[in-house]
This record gives C-alpha cells, sequence and structure tokens, in this order.
C-alpha cells in the first residue's frame, strides 16, 4: 500500500512538470515584459556604458549635425594593427554587436576610397566605423555630408554621425 501511495505522488508530481503550450506562453510573455521594462538595463554595465553617452548637436559653417560623446578603443584590424590618431571628430558610417560585421563594412569603405576607415568599439562592446577622422568640426561635418551624397555603403539611423571620443 506505501508502494501504491508513492508511486501515485511520483505520477502526480511528474505530470504537473511536463512543458506544454501554457508554460511556454508564461515564459514567453515574463521574457517580453521583461525586455519591455527598461529599468533592469539600467543596473548593468551596460546600462552605465550608455548612460556616459552624451549627445550633442555640433554646429559649424551654418549646417549642425548629431556628435556623441563615449569612451571608445581602437579596435585592431585583421593585421593586429591598431589605428592611431589625435583627431578629434570621427564620421561615423555603421554600427555593429560583432566585430565580423564592423569589419566587413570597414573592408567596403577601404574599397570605395575611404583608406583612414576604422574601427573603434565602446566596453559594452558595441563597434562604430569610422569613415574618416577630423581635427576640425566643419571638416568632419564636411566629411559627413559627402558621406551621405556619395553613400557607397548602405546607412540605417542613427548613422551617420559625428563622434567625438571622450577625454579629446
Amino acid at each position: 500500500m506505501k508502494k501504491i501511495f508513492v508511486l501515485l505522488i511520483a505520477a502526480m508530481t511528474l505530470a504537473g512538470c511536463r512543458t506544454n503550450e501554457a508554460n511556454y506562453r508564461a515564459a514567453y510573455e515574463k521574457a517580453i515584459a521583461g525586455r519591455d521594462d527598461g529599468a533592469p538595463l539600467d543596473s548593468t554595465i551596460y546600462g552605465k556604458v550608455r548612460r556616459e553617452i552624451k549627445s550633442s548637436i555640433l554646429v559649424a559653417d551654418a549646417d549642425s549635425v548629431p556628435l556623441r560623446t563615449m569612451h571608445v578603443n581602437h579596435t585592431p584590424d585583421e593585421n593586429n594593427a591598431v589605428a592611431s590618431t589625435t583627431a578629434q571628430y570621427g564620421v561615423v558610417a555603421g554600427q555593429f554587436k560583432t566585430l565580423f560585421n564592423a569589419r566587413s563594412l570597414c573592408r567596403r569603405l577601404h574599397a570605395a576610397g575611404y583608406k583612414d576607415a576604422s574601427i573603434v568599439n565602446t566596453s559594452e562592446p558595441y563597434y562604430y566605423v569610422v569613415a574618416s577622422w577630423h581635427t576640425d568640426g566643419a571638416q568632419a561635418i564636411h566629411a559627413l555630408r559627402k558621406l551621405e551624397k556619395e553613400a557607397p555603403v548602405a546607412m540605417r539611423e542613427p548613422v551617420p554621425f559625428i563622434l567625438k571620443p571622450a577625454g579629446r
């Protein structure tokens, strides 16, 4: 009798643990609710990195463009070389979560004549492909307008924009 009772309890427990559509639906809705709620991101390192990005407007020669100031590091290219620049402004042509995609765009920019194209990354990591670097804001705006006009690569919002590495 005791054996039958133990088997009955075990069967009821196993039957209650089976996955079914209702369980999947509940887990899915919980995940969606967590994704749409912006609060948890702020408590992570990613939220800290994103809060440190300063967005503003760069104005020169009666033209204005978006400017983002953030901490970035130069990413080594395929030949393990690191672009070194003392320029204050970079014209960003693409942003990616994967280094593979950033390198692909960088190669396409090189082929289109943008020889100074390089990749920088944040600590998140997020990879930004910089088409060209400039020491002057007016030069950077002119280069951004030229990039938009020539459109050597497909660009989607929020690019192109001007990047100013923090601390410069």
